[in-house]
């Protein structure tokens, strides 16, 4: 903000007006949005505030506020972004309500329960989980962040505070499910390709390009149009809600983010996430981009995070074995305060990380042997490519079953005193659905994205950009700073980066049909030859040059060589 003082002072005027208005933005305890009573202050930070929200006294939600003077964009019209094109009643919290006052947006979504963090602090051994609770937590997780990636979306920030328990309803046992939250640093990595679609319209049925509709709570017959510009929720039920739109006289009113950019985005990941498979020629890898800024929590972000590469599934990964590693061993780069962490993560092996000496024993031969291939295959993969999640599902696997567990067994949290566990599931036996992550079948094997074409350049990850800037944030610090720039910056569909890396492509792509066209295999083999020949002569003339000293002296002349 310092460093643009440079604008013109009518631009400079409107920034700092901009951020004052952001900080004057405060709500308090009791105060009414959009018809949500707010009961409590969840968190807050420089996104903006989170409160604990109700319209009945009964059923509540989590509203998440945030100034409509933000630098550089709104994070929530990103958040509906991601949202529409993830599935629904799965591992992710569910979408209530959104809109745009003068003032701030609004997000309400479902209100989830304490996050991993916070769970391991209320466990009989704060400091340490079970092996049978940190395999079945890493499974969960895991499983929530490849089904993120089916949607065509990279999380880019895997921390434990990101994934939460759900709550318990009257009829539903939530509080041993673990949702994946906060995609205010997600962006895609797959893209819609304009006009695609038409050169299958012959063949192939037509396919609804507009966004998921919201359907209607089927108890409910006839819904009233609803005062707010979004979808708005049925909060007269004790249950999980389900959302419903407002009637409109040509159908179901879609769900749209608040600018026409963000519904455009919307409509495309939405499509995306209704179809079994994408067509090869609808579909296609969104461009890395040559250099971006952090993204992440430096604690758990990848290494590639730390070298301002473009982030990509494998990424996501490399976060959770930290986090999981974290569960019942402290990270090398925790409390270093002289090496670098990027440093440390390097001359770190995902092995090194899970081993425990105070219990050799918890890794066998078979398991130590996964996590090798798990580190390498990491190493050599790159923003385009299908990491082994088989691989890594294989590994918690086995630590499951060698810690003897089952799914129904307690978490560590779930025993004490301290138990989150709410008087509601104690005295009843609430409905469980057998879940996929605790069957997955050949789920993490699936590769939704294999039949898309990789462009020419594969970005490697081996090497430091020249120009990479060491970020100095804390160990558990967020980018915070960048999500201004973050929500205009990875949001839109065809960034000025993108079409930069398209513009490359298609010159590379010329470059080689030219050097087809020019050489023939005869050609190049006669260029070849002559060059051969060439380096022949030169050698010949340099081995005549390095005698000739010797062949004066022979002859005892005056004259130098030349």
């Amino acid at each position: 903000f310092e460093n643009r003082q440079h604008e013109s002072p009518s631009v400079f005027r409107k920034m700092t007006a901009s951020k004052e208005n952001a900080d004057d933005l405060k709500f308090n305890i009791g105060d009414s949005v959009n018809g949500f009573k707010l009961v409590k202050k969840i968190d807050e930070g420089g996104f903006g505030q989170v409160f604990k929200v109700t319209k009945d006294n009964e059923t509540f939600y989590a509203m998440k506020l945030e100034s409509s003077f933000q630098e550089g964009g709104s994070a929530i019209k990103l958040e509906i972004n991601v949202l529409n094109g993830l599935p629904r009643d799965s591992v992710f919290p569910g979408f209530v309500a959104a809109g745009r006052k003068p003032r701030y947006h609004y997000l309400v979504l479902e209100l989830l329960g304490d996050n991993l963090k916070t769970l391991k602090s209320k466990s009989p051994n704060p400091d340490v989980w079970t092996d049978g609770t940190w395999s079945r937590v890493g499974i969960q997780c895991f499983y929530a962040i490849k089904k993120m990636h089916e949607a065509g979306f990279v999380h880019r920030d895997i921390k434990p505070n990101n994934f939460a328990i759900g709550i318990n309803t009257s009829s539903e046992l939530r509080s041993r499910r673990i949702f994946l939250f906060d995609f205010g640093l997600a962006r895609r990595f797959i893209h819609k390709i304009p006009g695609g679609s038409k050169k299958n319209s012959k063949s192939a049925p037509k396919k609804s390009s507009g966004p998921a509709k919201l359907k209607a709570s089927p108890s409910r017959s006839k819904v009233k149009k609803a005062p707010s510009k979004m979808v708005q929720v049925n909060t007269n039920t004790k249950s999980a809600p389900q959302v419903q739109a407002p009637a409109v006289a040509t159908g179901p009113k879609r769900l749209v983010a608040p600018k026409a950019r963000v519904a455009r985005e919307s409509r495309e990941c939405a499509s995306i996430s209704r179809e079994e498979l994408p067509e090869e020629e609808e579909y296609a890898f969104r461009l890395p981009r040559p250099h971006t800024d952090f993204r992440g929590t430096p604690q758990y972000a990848s290494p590639n995070a730390h070298l301002l590469k473009e982030l990509g599934r494998h990424d996501d990964i490399w976060s959770l074995m930290y986090m999981i590693a974290e569960f019942f061993n402290e990270l090398p780069w925790s409390n270093n305060e002289e090496i670098p962490t990027e440093e440390m993560k390097d001359q770190s092996t995902i092995l090194r990380l899970f081993h425990d000496d105070k219990n050799p024993d918890r890794l066998t031969s078979a398991m130590r042997h996964q996590l090798e291939e798990i580190d390498k295959n990491l190493k050599e993969m790159n923003y385009y490519s299908f990491p082994n999640y088989e691989l890594v599902y294989k590994f918690l696997k086995d630590s499951m079953d060698k810690a003897k567990v089952v799914w129904d067994t307690p978490f560590d949290w779930e025993i004490g005193p301290q138990s989150p566990i709410d008087a509601t599931t104690k005295s009843k036996n609430l409905k469980k659905k057998n879940f996929e992550w605790e069957n997955p079948r050949d789920f993490f094997g699936q590769n939704r994205w294999g039949k898309l074409k990789v462009p020419i350049l594969s970005p490697c990850v081996s090497k430091k950009p020249p120009n990479a800037q060491k970020q100095k944030l804390g160990k558990n610090q967020k980018s915070d700073f960048t999500r201004g720039q973050m929500s205009r910056e990875d949001s839109a569909a065809d960034t000025e980066d993108d079409k930069k890396a398209q513009s490359t492509q298609k010159s590379l792509k010329k470059e080689t049909s030219v050097i087809d066209n020019k050489k023939t295999p005869t050609s190049v083999h006669k260029s070849l030859k002559e060059e051969v020949t060439a380096v022949d002569k030169n050698a010949s003339a340099m081995k005549s040059v390095m005698k000739e000293p010797d062949v004066v002296e022979s002859k005892k002349s005056n004259k130098a060589p030349k």
